[in-house]
């Protein structure tokens, strides 16, 4: 799925990822949709994202629209976890975000993740509802007070 010649890691229709070095939150509106995605219309300064953590830009015709962060090996040996999907609010309602995560998604498990999980925090009802759109359902198994985690295909 990568294409070495343009940074492509992961596509799906018009939404390419591409390896980011930096969370490009110098973006004002990707900034607030980092922000958002904690809770909607949070203001501030963003949490710093874990360490080792893997940044892609979500690029739509070249032009950068979001943001997807991905952990390795979380929360057990063998699992990815998409920590952050961030459209920028001037980008969303075309189904980028859930594109991103999709392609994101095949892309691990092409490369040999056994599980894809994405982690949501309480406080963003707007992301709970916009993962159980993009087909992943809840698993108690590591649910937390301040998250809810989800997976495809439903509870593990």
């Amino acid at each position: 799925m990568s294409d070495a010649a343009d940074g492509v890691w992961a596509q799906l229709e018009e939404v390419e990822l591409v390896e980011s070095e930096t969370t490009e939150l110098e973006n004002a509106g990707l900034r607030q949709a980092y922000l958002d995605g904690i809770e909607r219309g949070s203001q501030g300064v963003p949490p710093v994202l874990p360490e080792g953590c893997e940044r892609y830009s979500v690029r739509v015709e070249g032009e950068t629209v979001g943001l997807l962060v991905v952990m390795h090996d979380c929360p057990s040996a063998g699992d990815a976890t998409v920590v952050t999907v961030a459209i920028d609010p001037a980008s969303r309602g075309h189904a980028r975000g859930t594109k991103a995560l999709l392609a994101a998604e095949r892309r691990l498990l092409s490369d040999g993740t056994e599980r894809v999980l994405v982690r949501v925090p309480r406080t963003n009802g707007r992301g709970l509802y916009f993962m159980l759109r993009a087909g992943f359902t809840p698993s108690a198994g590591f649910d937390g007070p301040d998250a809810t985690w989800f997976v495809r295909g439903g509870e593990v």
